[in-house]
């Protein structure tokens, strides 16, 4: 029986010397491609700030507006007699922190959009006209975000906030699937329609509960007042850390 043919050292040599191929590294100031690609490094900083741009609107124009409403339906709470009826706030207070809610899932939809976009204007264009088009869109997201909210009545009223940023989310998923229909990238679309669905069942969820809380019967159900507790308890000591009193402009 013949026995097996041995490896030469040089060839053990020559397959321990093959170059590997050389591993893309990932973080949030090392853009993927544009490691991949070769970019200078000088140019991975800018584009990383022009990439977050895209998430100032939903803090300037979402969770602004929403924590301020936040605290100031929590303080009329807790300064609210026993004996009148608190429906009213607890409801505002359900549909302020869906409005943060959805104003985060914007801001996730709008960096994962931006990326994708900076994926593919790197790939086509030279770092310094991708820097122009990202800060365009950053700038173009700003000033019609601006436009929703005003015109949806959003800053003045936390009911008409939260209409506003589901508009702004839904719109801003359309955009993606209409721009990247013609490329197959499965894990980034499946990432953009959970991010929808997740908010979406959130909402629900979370005006079913509202709805049901405040029904005759379902007052002495331990659970809502084991939670009516632990949201009292939970203002008070943001109240404690943030220093909030009634005095605060605006509230």
């Amino acid at each position: 029986m013949a026995n097996p043919p041995l490896s030469s050292p040089s060839s053990s040599s020559n397959a321990a010397d093959k170059p590997r191929a050389p591993v893309v590294a990932v973080s949030l100031l090392q853009p993927r491609v544009a490691v991949a690609l070769g970019v200078p490094r000088r140019w991975h900083y800018t584009l990383s700030a022009c990439r977050l741009l895209s998430i100032v609107p939903p803090i300037c124009w979402g969770l602004r507006f929403a924590l301020r409403f936040l605290l100031a339906d929590l303080l009329r709470l807790s300064n609210q007699d026993h004996g009148r009826d608190t429906s009213i706030y607890t409801f505002r207070l359900t549909e302020t922190a869906l409005a943060i809610i959805w104003s985060g899932a914007s801001a996730y939809l709008a960096f994962f959009f931006t990326d994708c976009l900076m994926s593919r204007w790197l790939i086509n264009y030279t770092p310094h006209a991708t820097v122009v088009r990202l800060f365009t869109i950053s700038c173009a997201f700003a000033y019609l975000t601006s436009w929703i909210v005003y015109l949806t009545g959003g800053s003045q009223d936390p009911g008409l906030l939260l209409p506003a940023w589901i508009g702004i989310a839904t719109i801003l998923t359309a955009c993606y699937h209409f721009t990247q229909r013609k490329i197959r990238i499965r894990k980034e679309t499946f990432a953009s329609i959970s991010v929808f669905s997740i908010a979406s069942f959130i909402s629900m969820v979370a005006l079913l509960l509202h709805s049901h809380s405040t029904r005759v019967g379902y007052q002495n159900v331990p659970l809502v007042a084991l939670t009516k507790k632990a949201g009292h308890v939970a203002g008070h000591i943001i109240f404690r850390l943030l220093g909030v009193t009634m005095d605060m402009d605006g509230l």
